[in-house]
């Protein structure tokens, strides 16, 4: 396996790209990167190109050639006079540490790419040393400005063999191959390198092959062991890197510990890694350029049972494990500045037992043991030996420890060498490692002890299997001087072990029951339960017990927050009616002289330029404004036609109620006219005149509507469009639709700076939904719906076409919604058919994964610019929904991490936890099969939201999702009028409190109200009859429903609402067709026997 950063095996796709993507964006010098200059050096570039650090590489020269020629290290070099190192092109994509690039970078800061060098050591003979270098352009041009550098350094000439542009170089390379053979005997390479670019597998093959070689890894590996002053510079900003990023991480999971967040492995690590590519934005660092820093390999988080102390594992997919006690988390990183890398792990034990905080010691010993072992001159196994013996002196001093075999856990190594690569196998701190530890080197001690067990949890418990791993950078010091360790984080065992659980009960619940019982929540705290209805599993007794008992801690806690919103609430203003606005502001004509003249005979006329309606009255036209108008209907009776017209008028005396119709409160003393009627004896002009009124006020009412709904309308900002690469989802339907008539197309939703841009196939379709505006949002993959679709609920309402919306949705339809029934036959064994399933199943795949990278690029432009908003795509939790009536039809409602849910009809619904003050479980009974949850806001000028025909099955569910998310709910046996009720509420709150808060919605009815529909608990808080009758008429006359404007229309509808509940389907036909043939035949046979029995008594 090659040694990789980050290969397919090792980071997730997801993480992969984007790593590609910001490599990309940093590395953009013509022919390689900058890495061992800062930001500023590297901007003090000379006119003549790029510059080499002369005295680096002077110095890092001399060294090379000294160490080749040391008698202890020239079997380094396998006796090799030469060495042959060459890089490829600069393949992103690889992401590996490779030898010749860091020999590359160490002695000229840049890498070279596409570049094969040459160095012929001639041991003592003066001026015989030679260095050959097969570069282009910038690069060979970069080697000869440090030419009388690079000479002076290996005591020789140097020659760059400049290969142009566009050629494959075989010219130089055939007059380099000709140099070698004639002046070295013996050529030296890194073994797995020799593959890499296309000059360098050129050069082996004119060489004679792979098997002409000599090894010299080792000898490379050696070169670069130890850190000179200038390289400890980035290595301090690597391991300050590493640090603030560690303190970031365990803030995240302290955050999840604390807030019960249920967040996965994978998502931990994104978020750190993330920390770590932006160290000025995220992690404080400003003097850390983003530009210079990159990672050693995704950051390692693990919990649950399952830890691979392997630098290359994948993080799971798999929730944070904390829930269930004790706990451990492990977390490793590391971090790379001008390319010198730097390391730290670290683990974290929640509530841990006796048995766990001594083995935690007893690896923080070793560790310190290995530490300790790193002195010039002892050998890499000695370190692995001073570790394993810790280990066992620990088994020996603590009887708890005596049967774990600690030492036989531990890893087959722990740690190595850090530098330009973040491991190499020639300074592996391993048991059979033999290489010398020198001054000046920085080493990775990492102590894994994997494969433990807590006897005292569960054998299929979460907690039962652990691992300890504590990691540092450690810098060699001079002999008799203690080593440096660089990464200073705290790992004490009183600063990384957490108390949670503070009860003295233990927790016996294995993980399997951990697993049923607490269910995936979304990153804002939520806990969900999966779904167990009456007829899967009781509930037990302990989970009914803490339920009872978290809902009567938020009985006195919810009535106090209701007693205080209210006292301290301000007197709303009182607003305007809805729909057309306040009709007392319109005005049809502004004096008597602008009425038009009457004909000689009085008719009704309509004045569509003024928006009035001449009526006859006392032998006079009256011009009333078409606003003043509720309804207008037309009627036929014994032959003539009679014409009704229906006024605004006030609803009653009390201010309330006169709310809706401004005129009643302008002018209380004024006498309303309420209703006209006429009579016509020709009824096509009545017709006429009464639809040309419906239309003149179907007009003006929608003009009306759409103006007062606009201005008060929130204004948004300016959507910031991306200027590079921007993420799109095509294909997509909107909801709610933009009207106007012709054929819909679907459209394209983009992903932009500060906002998301939906455009449609008409120039004049096109939304922008701001990221500041978005209160939640859902990705919904279609499970047993027709539609995979992304929502959005919004702060602040947003014009679409001609109506305000607070939702917006888009989606994407993964099966035909009909089915042409032609009453052909179907095989399930057609190849056709099951081509066709095939292609459903694959479309529905499609849709869903593109549906999920769109939201994963949205995501990260949240979290990057956007962090303090905390939005999230939410996903419904299937298992636990519901059937319910939430509108007028059946839906599946879904509960979420926050929130409650139904998205597949419009509209949506949409209710935030955080939002609802107390919710009323009704007609709950064990001898009904259905139930209705009203929901009561925290706002009480918002109505009762109603949910009906639950499924009682569905009742333990819905208690323990509203119990996990501190909503309080109250059970009882009828449905409640919640109106007049909740305006008491608000009129004396003080009263209300004193009776108990919310406690009187347990008032259980009596046994001779059990039986009768819609009977009301006994409450002080019962409405009169008078303000019910109030209540009901400002219901049902409210001034700009729509809906009330054409009574003979909702009339016409109902009547198709009986007709289509009267119509039957084949079946019923036929057999009620058959019921009528027998008693046809019946009274046949009776009539036959009558006419008989009359023959005979004649």
């Amino acid at each position: 396996q090659k040694k990789g950063r980050s290969s397919s095996k090792i980071l997730p796709l997801f993480s992969l790209l984007k790593a590609l993507f910001t490599q990309r964006e940093r590395d953009k010098s013509t022919f390689g990167r900058i890495y061992t200059m800062s930001s500023n050096e590297q901007q003090k570039k000379s006119e003549k190109g790029p510059s080499v650090d002369l005295d680096a590489c002077g110095s890092r020269l001399k060294s090379l050639y000294t160490i080749w020629n040391s008698n202890e290290n020239h079997q380094l070099f396998n006796d090799a006079d030469a060495l042959l190192i060459g890089s490829g092109a600069n393949k992103e994509e690889e992401l590996r540490y490779l030898k010749a690039v860091s020999l590359q970078i160490w002695l000229f800061s840049y890498e070279l790419p596409d570049t094969v060098i040459a160095f012929i050591n001639k041991g003592g003979e003066t001026n015989g040393n030679e260095m050959h270098a097969i570069a282009s352009g910038k690069k060979a041009k970069l080697l000869e400005n440090a030419r009388e550098t690079i000479e002076r350094a290996i005591g020789g000439t140097l020659r760059v063999h400049s290969k142009p542009k566009h050629e494959d170089g075989s010219q130089q390379v055939d007059a380099l191959v000709t140099i070698l053979k004639e002046k070295c005997t013996k050529i030296g390479a890194c073994s797995k390198e020799l593959n890499e670019g296309n000059l360098m597998q050129t050069t082996v093959e004119k060489l004679g092959g792979k098997e002409q070689f000599a090894d010299a890894t080792s000898g490379i590996a050696c070169v670069l062991s130890k850190k000179d002053q200038k390289e400890m510079k980035f290595v301090d900003d690597a391991v300050k890197l590493c640090s603030e990023a560690m303190k970031f991480a365990v803030s995240e999971v302290e955050n999840a510990i604390e807030d019960e967040l249920k967040i996965s492995h994978v998502k931990l690590s994104e978020k750190t890694e993330d920390a770590i590519l932006a160290p000025g934005k995220t992690l404080g660092l400003k003097d850390i350029s983003h530009e210079d820093v990159d990672i050693c390999y995704p950051p390692i988080f693990q919990s649950g049972g399952e830890y691979d102390l392997k630098y290359n594992a994948v993080c799971s997919e798999k929730k944070l494990h904390f829930g269930s006690t004790p706990a451990v988390i492990h977390v490793s990183l590391g971090a790379r500045h001008t390319q010198y890398c730097a390391n730290i792990g670290r683990t974290y034990l929640i509530d841990p037992t006796e048995t766990q905080e001594a083995v935690y010691e007893a690896c923080l010993k070793a560790q310190d043991a290995a530490v300790e072992a790193l002195k010039p001159g002892k050998l890499c196994k000695d370190v692995y030996a001073a570790a394993q013996k810790a280990l066992e002196e620990a088994e020996k001093e603590n009887e708890k420890l005596k049967d774990m075999n600690l030492s036989s856990k531990l890893n087959k190594n722990v740690g190595s060498i850090l530098g330009l690569e973040f491991k190499d196998a020639f300074y592996m701190l391993s048991g059979k490692c033999e290489s010398a530890i020198e001054e000046g080197m920085i080493f990775n001690v990492a102590l894994g002890v994997n494969g433990l067990e807590e006897t005292s949890a569960d054998e299929k418990s979460k907690s039962r299997h652990y691992a300890i791993m504590i990691a540092d950078s450690v810098q060699v010091t001079a002999d008799g001087i203690a080593n440096k360790e660089l990464t200073k984080n705290t790992k004490k065992l009183s600063d990384v072990s957490y108390a949670v659980n503070e009860s003295d009960e233990e927790d016996d619940d294995d993980g399997a029951e951990e697993d049923k019982d607490i269910a995936n929540t979304g990153a804002r705290g939520g806990v969900i339960l999966d779904a167990k209805t009456r007829g899967d599993e009781a509930v037990t007794a302990k989970a009914e017990a803490d339920r009872q008992r978290k809902q009567k801690a938020l009985a006195d806690k919810k009535n106090a927050e209701t007693y205080d919103r209210l006292m301290n609430a301000q007197n709303d203003v009182e607003k305007g009616g809805k729909g057309a606005g306040a009709s007392a502001d319109f005005v049809a004509y502004k004096s008597v002289t602008d009425v038009p003249a009457p004909r000689k005979e009085l008719v009704i006329a309509v004045d569509n330029d003024r928006e009035a309606v001449l009526l006859p009255v006392c032998g006079m036209l009256v011009p009333f404004h078409v606003l003043a108008i509720k309804s207008c209907s037309v009627s036929q009776d014994a032959g003539a036609s009679f014409i009704r017209i229906n006024f605004q008028v006030p609803m009653g005396a009390s201010a309330a109620a006169n709310a809706g119709y401004l005129p009643a409160i302008r002018f209380p003393n004024n006498i309303f006219l309420k209703e006209l009627s006429y009579r016509s004896s020709d009824p096509r002009h009545a017709n006429f005149v009464v639809n040309e009124i419906k239309t003149l006020r179907r007009n003006v009412v929608a003009r009306e509507t759409e103006r007062a709904e606009r201005a008060t309308l929130v204004r948004q900002a300016k959507l910031q469009l991306t200027s590079g690469r921007v993420h799109r989802l095509t294909g997509l339907w909107m909801l709610p639709t933009f009207g106007g008539r012709g054929g819909r197309k679907a459209g394209t939703l983009e992903a932009h700076a500060n906002g998301l841009r939906y455009i449609g196939a008409k120039m004049d379709e096109q939304v922008d939904i701001m990221y500041e505006n978005i209160r939640s949002c859902f990705f919904q993959p279609a499970k047993k719906e027709v539609k995979t679709l992304i929502h959005f609920h919004l702060k602040d309402p947003i014009m679409i076409g001609k109506k305000k919306t607070h939702d917006v949705q888009f989606y994407q339809e993964v099966i035909e919604a009909t089915e042409n029934l032609d009453g052909s036959r179907k095989n399930m064994y057609d190849p056709d058919e099951i081509e066709e399933e095939q292609r459903e199943r694959e479309r529905q795949k499609r849709v869903q994964k593109e549906f999920a990278q769109f939201c994963k690029r949205v995501q990260e432009i949240w979290e990057k610019d956007f962090p303090n908003m905390g939005l999230e795509f939410d996903s419904p939790y299937h298992d636990l929904a519901f059937d319910g009536v939430a509108y007028k039809s059946t839906a599946r409602i879904v509960p979420t991490a926050s929130c409650l849910v139904e998205l597949i009809e419009f509209p949506p619904l949409v209710i935030h936890a955080k939002d609802i003050e107390i919710v009323n479980l009704e007609r709950v009974g064990y001898h009904l099969k259905n139930f209705d949850m009203a929901i009561i806001f925290k706002d009480f000028n918002k109505d009762v939201h109603r949910i009906d025909q639950i499924p009682s099955k569905n009742l333990d569910n819905i208690k323990q999702w509203l119990t996990t998310l501190e909503v309080k709910y109250y059970e009882g046996k009828a449905n409640l009028n919640w109106k007049p009720l909740l305006r008491q509420i608000k009129e004396d709150p003080e009263s209300w409190l004193e009776a108990g808060g919310w406690e009187f919605l347990n008032n259980e009815p009596s046994s001779d109200e059990e039986d009768a529909e819609g009977s009301d608990p006994e409450s002080e808080f019962e409405p009169s009859s008078d303000e019910d009758e109030s209540e009901s008429e400002s219901e049902s006359e409210s001034m700009y429903d729509e809906d009330d404007e054409d009574e003979d229309a909702s009339a016409d509808e109902d009547d198709d609402d009986e007709d289509d509940e009267e119509v039957l389907d084949w079946d019923e036909m036929e057999e009620k067709a058959r019921k009528e043939d027998e008693e046809a035949s019946d009274e046949d046979r009776r009539g036959d026997k009558r006419k008989k029995k009359s023959s005979k008594h004649r």
